[in-house]
């Protein structure tokens, strides 16, 4: 091997390093970040991204914590939940809003930055809606901490829907059963995603009527 080639092969093992090394504390720094809670969520109408999830329901929650009281006490007393996930600064969120959840299923936002719930009714199907603006400064609330139990498929973005109803478990207990919806793009028009929605919530409605009398 000539001293020219020994030297080019050597000049490349060392960019072949650099660049190893590079990555490695670039996605060092990104993991630990992710860690510390630096990184949180996405919005994911700002990067146009529509993740492939999967609508069926589970008893598993996202993060292997139970289900929030406030969930259950609603599923005991009040119907199937039907919660809409929203953020600073996420156009998705606010074009739910403005295209489908106000003209389609009636709900009355009064201020998009402060959450609420209420009762809601279309099709003959009742439910409870609950409406989670979460921002980073505010205090964290059994309310907002939810995201984390019910985001099944680790998406961690905005605008997220989650629907909750009752069902038997394989241990033959009833539990909470959940899916949950990401981004305004999981249907190519509003009225598309307003039936799926509303596919969804039959369902919920028929497992709940179905089981609610034995629900403890």
């Amino acid at each position: 091997m000539n001293k020219k080639m020994l030297f080019a092969i050597q000049i490349s093992s060392i960019i072949i390093m650099s660049g190893a090394l590079g990555g490695m504390f670039y996605f060092t720094d990104i993991y630990e970040d992710v860690e510390a809670g630096i990184v949180k969520v996405l919005c994911l109408s700002c990067i146009k991204l529509q993740p492939i999830t999967s609508r069926e329901f589970t008893f598993k929650t996202a993060n292997g914590k139970d289900h929030p009281d406030f969930i259950k006490e609603t599923l005991r007393t009040k119907g199937p939940v039907f919660i809409q996930y929203s953020e600073p600064s996420c156009p998705g969120c606010e074009d739910m809003i403005r295209d489908v959840m106000k003209p389609y299923f009636n709900i009355n936002f009064t201020d998009e930055k402060k959450s609420f719930e209420t009762k809601v009714t279309v099709e003959n199907i009742s439910f409870y809606f609950y409406y989670i603006y979460i921002d980073t400064d505010d205090p964290k609330t059994e309310k907002t901490e939810s995201f984390w139990v019910y985001d099944k498929d680790k998406i961690r973005g905005f605008p997220m829907f989650t629907i909750i109803t009752i069902e038997y478990s394989h241990s033959g207990e009833i539990k909470p059963y959940y899916t949950s919806l990401y981004g305004d793009d999981f249907e190519d028009t509003d009225k598309k995603k307003y039936e799926t929605f509303i596919d969804l919530l039959e369902f919920s409605k028929e497992r709940y009527n179905e089981n609610i009398k034995a629900y403890k």
